[in-house]
């Protein structure tokens, strides 16, 4: 049994959540506080955080910052706040996804089966494989369709990195950190532009994009493993 642990400061929706989750097999961890939920993060090791933004003392900002400093446990933030700055400062911040209240419980419940299954399925395996792209973070073999593909050592690394958190969207600023450094996080044109070579090898058809789509605002995304079946 997975369990979720769910930092909400609003009693009566944590326990309305906390319902839902063990209705559909989950065990709920509940804490109404940052430090609370820190502390049963350590004590418990949960597979999944659902994280409020808007916590007394301890807001959901710093709670996010001090997970990510030790865990890379998936995190869906929960929050009131739905402007397009507060959910790229969430992506950015490491959360895997963001959900704006008010929300249905399917939609909560779809939303935490698709991100424990994409985390699951690289991260365990070291192995991103969605049916037709195949990449092995430890070997550095990727293929598509069957097919050998020859990276250059950053193509691998901007493509793995996409691999290793396959299905969240991804910031300019994320990618640039984690490929290219600090010190180029505002060289955007190095992202675009590896970008573009690396749908020029692995993409079907790179006018066309079908693994790395582009978010928006945000950055970029590669498709969950099992995404790619409901992917236009």
């Amino acid at each position: 049994m997975k369990k979720i642990l769910l930092i909400e400061d609003d009693v009566e929706l944590a326990r309305f959540l906390a319902w839902q989750l063990e209705q559909n097999n989950y065990q709920a961890l509940v804490a109404h506080s940052g430090p609370e939920g820190l502390a049963l993060l350590q004590a418990q090791r949960p597979d999944l955080i659902l994280l409020d933004l808007m916590l007394p003392g301890m807001d959901g900002w710093e709670v996010l910052r001090a997970i990510r400093a030790t865990s890379e446990i998936p995190v869906i933030i929960i929050s009131a706040l739905g402007a397009e700055s507060d959910i790229v400062r969430g992506l950015e911040a490491g959360a895997d996804d963001y959900l704006t209240k008010p929300f249905g419980p399917r939609q909560l419940l779809a939303r935490v089966q698709a991100v424990l299954r994409r985390y699951e399925s690289t991260t365990a395996r070291g192995v991103y494989d969605n049916g037709r792209l195949y990449v092995n973070l430890i070997t550095q073999e990727v293929r598509v369709d069957g097919r050998p593909v020859e990276l250059t050592p950053t193509e691998f690394r901007l493509l793995s990195t996409l691999a290793r958190f396959a299905g969240r969207p991804l910031t300019h600023d994320f990618l640039l950190r984690e490929v290219w450094g600090e010190e180029h996080v505002q060289d955007r044109g190095y992202l675009n532009l590896y970008i573009w070579y690396l749908r020029q090898k692995i993409e079907p058809d790179p006018n066309h994009p079908l693994f790395i789509r582009t978010e928006r605002g945000i950055g970029y995304r590669l498709v969950g493993p099992d995404e790619l079946g409901t992917v236009e």
